[in-house]
């Protein structure tokens, strides 16, 4: 019988501590924080056999995975990975010196950079994703089958509920970070402004396409080619039409209204 984890111990002494404290949450999250403690660097090691990373690794899956040609902007692959710009374009710098990738600025929108996975990254690949897969499977030996399918289900539920309230919270769209309508209108009516439909721009990325448009924090974007943003669909709709970039933007600032 098992005598308990490093988690047990922790729970046991702050409920001897603190027995008013409800310990239940720690219970998951700290057990599931000190498993990827010992994923991650069981992870690492395997990856160092090739000399890469695993920072290494998740982009050059990411562009294998998005099927032939291989390719995608510097801005997907960092909403894919959910970095920062800084850290995605120091990661394609090595990769690009290594050879394992190639960068290309498109040639109508300078600020559109592809990313593309060469022949000698797609044969790292081929390497490497065999003995990752069996490095996580030991991870996972302790676990039955049936077990395994039921943490999957567990864990799906867990993250997708994750996401949705992330989904609610603030997102990026051509280097702004926008807030949902409603905290949109919540920080407005904060400041005294009148309530206005919209999406809130929360900041805006120094260097960025919506630096140089002209478009500051506290933006609020309301029609974009005169159709109204009052969602995050009608949002994603305008933007994902052809040519996001050159279309127009009505927006209020302050109590002014101006199209940018």
């Amino acid at each position: 019988m098992s005598s308990g984890d490093h988690i047990d111990t922790v729970v046991a002494k702050w409920k001897r501590e603190r027995p008013d404290y409800d310990l239940a949450p720690v219970e998951v999250i700290g057990r599931t924080g000190r498993i990827m403690e010992y994923v991650d660097r069981a992870l690492e090691a395997k990856f160092e056999e090739f000399g890469i990373s695993r920072a290494i690794f998740d982009v050059l899956a990411a562009l294998k995975r998005n099927g032939s040609p291989f390719r995608m902007t510097q801005r997907d692959l960092m909403r894919s990975l959910l970095r920062t710009s800084g850290s995605i374009s120091l990661r394609i710098d090595l990769l690009e010196r290594e050879g394992l990738v190639t960068r290309l600025a498109d040639q109508d929108d300078r600020r559109m950079v592809f990313v593309t996975l060469t022949s000698k990254g797609a044969s790292l690949l081929e390497e490497v994703i065999p003995e990752h897969l069996a490095n996580e499977r030991s991870l996972l030996a302790a676990l039955s089958n049936a077990e395994r399918e039921q943490l999957t289900t567990l864990l799906r539920k867990w993250l997708t509920s994750l996401e949705g309230q992330a989904a609610e919270g603030p997102i990026l769209h051509l280097g702004m970070t926008l807030l949902h309508p409603r905290a949109s209108l919540m920080k407005r009516r904060a400041v005294g402004l009148p309530d206005v439909p919209g999406i809130l721009v929360h900041a805006v990325e120094p260097g960025s396409w919506a630096e140089d448009a002209g478009f500051r924090k506290g933006d609020l974007i309301c029609r974009i080619e005169g159709k109204e943003v009052s969602s995050l669909a009608q949002l994603r709709k305008g933007l994902n039409a052809p040519r996001p970039r050159a279309k127009r933007f009505s927006i209020v600032r302050g109590s002014k209204s101006l199209v940018l």
